[in-house]
């Protein structure tokens, strides 16, 4: 595969990498709008903006990754994104919660086609000591879905609902699929025997055993369990950010979307080839670093982050917030590299589903509610009356200075503080992971 080729390939997946991610968190950016429209709490809120979408997008990674070993992977990670869009698109049809929440689950089937067959194709584009840095680079999907995303996504609820946002959003995911469909070529798969890693791993590529491999190597258990943490600090916390900063720092609609936007996008655009990128660099003299590096990042930037969200005013949360984002997002690109530096080239793929399918089902499937039942703990505490739930629900809760409002901001803030705790539990994880390999 010839370099250019190459690139338009890498820059393609992420962009459909992107607007699969889009379609997992354009929850947040309306969250309000729905609880007002459908009298809904901020748990329900972490139903639909994490469960609903997990739960079957953890599932549907295992057919994925199984076809994705015998057919064409850039069909099916374009299939997957107009699957997806379609979805997204058609949730501005509905009428109720229970019809959003359906939605939700073929959102996330498709979302599940843009994953996995997208890594095992990156590794079969780049050798092994440039992994972790090209699959930082599809990663940077996040970050350009955090940034234009939300700024579009954002500006769209305010102005013209959520309806039309749901519409757009998955109208020109249509168009990325087709897109990608069109110029991306397929690379050629890995001989079946090369050796990535001296520690190669043999194991058929049945999912049990597989996740068995995954639990059973010290450096690799460790490895999931920092990236499960990981996954409920960052939809915990992700899905309600951008709530927090209307309730807290009064931005409407379109200013919380771009903001939320600027500090997801940047941040984690820097964090992730800042950990790809270093991990790369430093695994060559110290391999253990490959997992420890980004363990160190989520260790610093914990209090960073809480310390930002800590602050009465937006001109000095912001900066604080978005230092702490930078030293969170450092995880993904060497986790993926680190599994699948030790597998034979054809279990990639379902290497990555495993991986993938415990990680989302714990992070997404739980982070988002616990965070947003912790919140609304939280505000009727803060409330100081047994019957917040009743009182302040709907566009009740969101009347500019009124109690409700007040305790909703309260509330919301602890949760995300809490949750952003949870990183430096995973970053011991993650150190405790890259020692447990020898140099």
């Amino acid at each position: 595969m010839d370099p250019g080729t190459r690139r338009i390939a890498l820059i393609l997946l992420s962009t459909i990498y992107a607007f699969g991610f889009i379609d997992r968190v354009l929850i947040a950016l309306v969250a309000e709008q729905l609880k007002a429209d459908f009298l809904l709490s901020d748990f329900e809120i972490g139903l639909l903006g994490g469960t609903a979408f997990a739960v079957i997008n953890a599932f549907a990674t295992i057919p994925v990754a199984f076809l994705a070993g015998r057919v064409s992977r850039k069909w099916i990670t374009a299939a997957g994104l107009t699957i997806a869009s379609a979805f997204t698109a058609l949730c501005s049809l509905t009428g109720s919660f229970t019809q959003l929440l359906i939605l939700r689950l073929g959102m996330a089937g498709g979302s599940a086609g843009t994953e996995s067959p997208a890594h095992a194709m990156i590794s079969d584009m780049y050798e092994a000591n440039r992994r972790a840095g090209a699959l930082s680079i599809l990663m940077l999907g996040i970050p350009i879905a955090s940034l234009v995303g939300s700024t579009l996504g954002g500006s769209l609820a305010e102005h013209y609902g959520w309806r039309t946002t749901f519409a757009t959003i998955g109208l020109i995911g249509l168009g990325i699929a087709l897109l990608g469909l069109a110029l991306i070529q397929e690379p050629p798969r890995s001989p079946q025997h090369e050796r990535s890693d001296p520690d190669l791993l043999q194991v058929t590529g049945r999912p049990l055993n597989m996740f068995l491999m995954l639990v059973g190597d010290p450096c690799l258990r460790h490895l999931l369990i920092g990236t499960c943490i990981t996954g409920l600090a960052v939809f915990g916390v992700q899905t309600f950010l951008p709530a927090f900063f209307s309730r807290t720092h009064g931005l409407d609609a379109a200013e919380a979307g771009l903001v939320y936007g600027l500090l997801s996008g940047i941040g984690s655009f820097l964090g992730t080839l800042l950990g790809g990128y270093g991990a790369q660099i430093l695994a060559r003299t110290d391999r253990r670093w490959l997992v420890a590096f980004p363990g160190v990042g989520a260790i610093l930037g914990a209090p960073i982050y809480a310390l930002g969200l800590m602050q009465s005013e937006f001109a000095a949360a912001f900066p604080i917030m978005l230092l702490g984002t930078v030293f969170q997002f450092m995880i993904m690109g060497p986790a993926i590299a680190a599994i699948h530096n030790v597998m034979a080239p054809h279990h990639r793929a379902m290497g990555s589903a495993i991986f993938l399918l415990v990680m989302n089902f714990v992070g997404q499937g739980l982070g988002p509610p616990l965070a947003g039942f912790v919140s609304d703990l939280a505000s009727a505490s803060a409330f100081g009356s047994g019957n917040y739930a009743q009182v302040c629900a709907g566009e009740a809760g969101q009347i500019a200075g009124s109690a409700c409002a007040r305790a909703g901001a309260l509330g919301l803030q602890y949760a995300i503080i809490a949750f952003a705790g949870l990183y430096i539990w995973a970053g011991l994880h993650l150190i405790w992971g890259g020692y447990s390999r020898g140099r």
